[in-house]
C-alpha cells in the first residue's frame, strides 16, 4: 500500500528555494568546455606524438604516448558527455520552471502519535516506523542521512517525487522534533532477515505496538 499525495500552494520558503535553484541552474547553463579546449587538446596530442617519435624508447615514451591518447580521447568523447549534460540540464530546468509556474507542490500530510527508530546496523540506513492508526504503520528510510537534523516529528508532510528530485528535500516537519522509541539495531537486522524488508514510504497493515514488540523479540 502506498501513500497518496495532494496538491497545495507553495509556501514562501519553498518558492524561494525553487527560484534560487533556477538562478543557479541558468548560470551553469553556459558550460565550462569551450572550443579552444578542443584545439589545445589536439595540438597537445600532436606535439606529444611528435616528441615520442623522435626520442629513444624509454619510460618517457610510455608516459608521453599515454598523455597523447588521453588528449585525443578528450576530443572524441567529450562532445557526447556535453550533449548528455545539456540534455539533463534542460530536463531539470523544465521541471523546475513547471513547479514554479504551477505554484503548487504534491505533498502527503502525516499526523502520528508514536514513532520508532531502528538505527543503521551496517549500511542499510536508519529506519523510522510511524504509527498512522491502529492498524497501519509507515516506513521511512533515511537514505540521504539528512532526516535526523529535524526529524522525527509527530506532524509532518512528505513531498512528491518532483519536488524531492529538484531540491533533495522529502520530509517537511510541521511540529517540534521528538525523541522516538528506539529499536535495537541488531534486532532490526535479525527481523529483516527473518521477515523481510519494507521499502521507503511503504505502508504496512500492522498494529504499531505489536510490531515494535515483534522487533524487540528479535534482539
Amino acid at each position: 500500500m502506498n501513500i497518496k499525495y495532494k496538491p497545495r500552494n507553495l509556501n514562501s520558503n519553498e518558492l524561494r528555494i525553487l527560484r534560487y535553484l533556477k538562478t543557479k541552474t541558468e548560470k551553469n547553463e553556459r558550460g565550462k568546455i569551450k572550443f579552444y579546449h578542443f584545439l589545445i587538446a589536439g595540438l597537445l596530442g600532436v606535439c606529444l606524438i611528435y616528441i615520442t617519435s623522435i626520442i629513444p624508447d624509454s619510460f618517457w615514451t610510455l608516459i608521453l604516448g599515454t598523455l597523447a591518447v588521453f588528449s585525443f580521447a578528450f576530443i572524441v568523447f567529450t562532445p557526447y558527455e556535453i550533449y548528455k549534460a545539456k540534455k539533463q540540464h534542460k530536463e531539470f530546468l523544465n521541471l523546475l520552471n513547471s513547479l514554479i509556474e504551477k505554484g503548487t507542490v504534491e505533498t502527503c500530510q502525516i499526523e502520528s502519535t508514536k514513532i520508532a527508530i531502528a538505527p543503521e546496523y551496517e549500511d542499510e540506513n536508519d529506519m523510522y516506523i510511524i504509527k498512522l492508526n491502529e492498524n497501519e504503520v509507515l516506513y521511512i528510510w533515511d537514505t540521504e542521512y539528512k532526516l535526523n537534523r529535524n526529524f522525527p516529528s509527530l506532524k509532518f508532510e512528505i513531498y512528491g517525487i518532483d519536488f524531492f528530485k529538484i531540491t533533495g528535500k522529502q520530509i517537511n516537519p510541521l511540529s517540534e522534533k521528538i525523541l522516538p522509541l528506539k529499536i535495537d539495531r541488531k534486532a532490526k537486522w535479525n527481523f529483516m532477515k527473518q521477515y523481510g524488508i519494507y521499502g521507503h514510504l511503504e505502508i504496512e497493515k500492522s498494529n504499531f505496538e505489536k510490531l515494535i514488540l515483534k522487533y524487540k523479540n528479535c534482539a
